[in-house]
């Protein structure tokens, strides 16, 4: 009994310190999405908006979309909207004109971490994954957006 006691806590011990970091878990989803949809190099960042999650930051992220859709730096990923009629309206832009607009329709954006809720910009590299950041309660990624831009 003593043996399989300590098997459990040793086994335990492991698992645990074997799970990756919700960091990592985004890093690595962000990283193969970008990778499956073929970046071009011209893009600098990508900024993911997802359909649903935090109210005001999503808003924040559909208000940058608006005032810079025309910055071929930056392709603007939509990811689980529930109706792109809507958006268009609410942002005034009309996706069909803009090539750097890409409808996630496969969700390959869509990450499994709590941070799902959250708009992200992701820095790109020569078309590849670098870095990213969440606009959430509490980090403005999309002022740090504009403060490169």
């Amino acid at each position: 009994m003593k043996n399989i006691l300590k098997f459990l806590v040793v086994f335990m011990i492991v698992a645990v310190s074997c799970e990756k970091s919700p960091e990592k878990v985004e890093a690595t989803s962000f990283a193969q999405a970008v990778e499956q949809i073929k970046v071009d190099g011209k893009y600098k960042w990508i900024a993911v908006l997802p359909g649903l999650g935090c109210h005001g930051c999503i808003q924040e992220a559909e208000a940058f979309m608006s005032g810079h859709v025309a910055d071929e730096r930056i392709l603007f990923v939509l990811t689980k909207v529930s109706s792109l009629k809507i958006l268009q309206q609410k942002t005034g832009i009309n996706f069909d004109e803009h090539t750097n607009i890409f409808v996630d329709r496969d969700n390959l954006f869509q990450i499994s971490t709590n941070n799902a809720i959250y708009p992200c910009v992701i820095q790109l590299n020569n078309g590849e994954y670098l870095k990213h950041s969440f606009q959430n309660p509490s980090n403005e990624a999309f002022r740090q957006l504009r403060e490169q831009l």
